[in-house]
């Protein structure tokens, strides 16, 4: 067995509280630390500082590493675990001290599904797993056993076809050509010629949507358990984590990499029996969305958002991104502001989005209306991290593409590429939203956490973020992953936009005047 299979079977055998504080207690050390990586810049900033931001008033490369490898340490940040709550905390501190005004909490109430340990035995042999499959249901402490029996995806398993047994399948990944996403692009931004219109964009959880109207299927099937095969090797198969839409199912699941997915399918053809265990309890509790305010000339705000849960330090980097932000729009003159921008980090992105639905639930008749603009920044700074020609897992020497999703606003959309020049983030778009939501002003939205802001709350929201395939996986080092030095330029060219579109004519902010999908 390799080094890297005996850790997936050791870490897959139990997590509970104990793992969790300790944890938690790891992430506090670490986090104490990172508060000193480097000093802050201090000085008041002069009126021109809102139109040309300078660098060298902006929080250091060597902050923004600090705070990552703070995040990699506290772990997977599940929607209102204990550890989610204590990053919430901290945010809460840091915004406080760089000067955010009015820093409050705002209670989300939810059902929190909480996991307990995992293993998967075929044969009465113990095998590596990568992951557990969230919110899929929990199982008795001595799991459920029944006849493994590989299964397509593609097509509907009738009712009561699979009573008793265990599901194996291959996770759908959903493959999207370069040239699909060119054709919904306002803007390329490509520098490099790193973009080949031919190849294909592949992510593990790319098929998420598949993945969710498979698992839905299960129930009626009869079967008792699944076992997902991710098509990566152990490396980047690990903790991943999705779907993540908070819906809590009956049909416990765990997810295998690619190598034991091929003993798995024939060991299946051979008839044999397979054991998964997933506990896992639900609790109502609440977790908490987090604004504060940056006050301007006016009561027009322009939203700067990101989400608080993820699994890893990339994701989501964005909180930590918006806060070195402030730390500079802070110290400018009130009067520079034309507007008052409103930070917004919101939880339960991994639990469908949930605090961003509450938030726009409860602001929708006090904060919306007066709001221009929302920018909502994930993900930034990450390299490309994929299987190589010898079967690991390695960077690629490239950038992880970016995209900016935007509604057909020309303001909106020039601004954000004017950014992503300015931050030379590598190869990345301006899209078109393309995800068919009815209720959004223009039927559409994306699979991104601003996504709600635009198609519930009306507001007109650019949302920058990036997938690299370790996106959504819990339990692997980031820091190693993320090109600091692009992260801080892309966050002083974010802050000059949003600087920018503080300045905008609201009218220029309000219409959808590009052409539609």
């Amino acid at each position: 067995m390799s080094p890297v299979a005996r850790h997936l079977t050791r870490r897959s055998v139990l997590r509970g509280a104990g793992a969790l504080a300790g944890g938690l207690a790891l992430s506090s050390a670490v986090t104490d630390r990172a508060e000193a990586a480097a000093p802050w810049p201090q000085d008041r900033l002069a009126t021109g500082g809102a139109t040309t931001v300078d660098p060298g008033q902006f929080l250091s490369e060597a902050q923004l590493r600090a705070w990552s490898v703070a995040l990699d340490a506290m772990g997977m940040r599940a929607t209102g675990y204990p550890v989610h709550e204590h990053y919430i905390d901290v945010l809460i501190d840091r915004l406080r001290r760089v000067g955010v005004h009015d820093v409050r909490a705002e209670a989300v109430p939810f059902t929190r599904w909480t996991v307990g340990s995992w293993s998967l035995e075929v044969d009465r042999v113990v095998v590596p797993s990568a992951s557990y499959v969230p919110y899929s249901g929990t199982t008795a402490p001595d799991g459920v056993t029944g006849p493994l029996v590989h299964v397509d995806t593609t097509t509907a398993s009738p009712a009561g076809s699979l009573a008793g047994k265990i599901a194996l399948f291959d996770v759908p990944d959903a493959p999207v050509a370069y040239s699909t996403m060119e054709s919904i692009a306002y803007d390329v931004y490509d520098p490099q010629h790193q973009i080949d219109p031919s190849a294909k964009y592949v992510r593990p959880w790319g098929g998420v949507a598949d993945l969710i109207a498979f698992l839905d299927t299960l129930p009626a099937s009869g079967a008792v358990g699944c076992i997902g095969i991710i098509g990566l090797p152990a490396a980047g198969a690990h903790g991943s984590y999705y779907p993540y839409d908070g819906v809590i199912r009956r049909v416990p699941g765990v997810f295998v990499d690619a190598e034991v997915g091929t003993r798995l399918r024939t060991r299946a053809a051979a008839g044999a029996t397979a054991r998964v265990t997933l506990t896992a309890t639900t609790q109502h509790t609440a977790s908490r969305n987090v604004v504060g305010s940056i006050p301007g000339r006016s009561d027009e705000i322009v939203i700067l958002n990101s989400h608080t849960d993820g699994p890893n330090a990339v994701e989501d980097n964005g909180p930590d991104t918006i806060v070195a932000m402030a730390q500079y729009l802070t110290r400018l003159p009130r009067e520079a502001l034309p507007r008052t921008i409103m930070v917004s980090f919101t939880t339960g992105h991994f639990h469908g989005g949930l605090g961003q639905v509450a938030f726009v639930r409860q602001h929708r008749t006090t904060t919306l209306p007066r709001t221009a603009c929302a920018v909502t920044l994930e993900h930034l700074g990450s390299l490309e991290w994929d299987e190589d020609a010898e079967g690991r897992m390695a960077l690629t020497g490239k950038p992880e593409l970016g995209v900016v999703f935007v509604p057909e606003n020309e303001t909106m959309v020039s601004a954000a590429m004017t950014a992503l020049r300015r931050a030379g983030a590598g190869r990345t778009m301006a899209l078109r939203p393309y995800v068919a939501t009815p209720g959004s002003p223009n039927g559409y939205g994306w699979p991104g956490e601003g996504t709600q802001l635009w198609t519930d709350g009306h507001v007109m929201t650019m949302n920058y973020i990036t997938g690299p395939t370790y996106l959504l996986n819990w339990g692997i080092p980031t820091v190693d992953k993320c090109d600091f030095a692009r992260m801080r330029r892309e966050a002083v060219a974010f802050t000059e936009m949003v600087l920018a579109l503080c300045r905008a004519p609201r009218a220029s902010l309000a219409t959808l005047d590009l052409p539609a999908l």
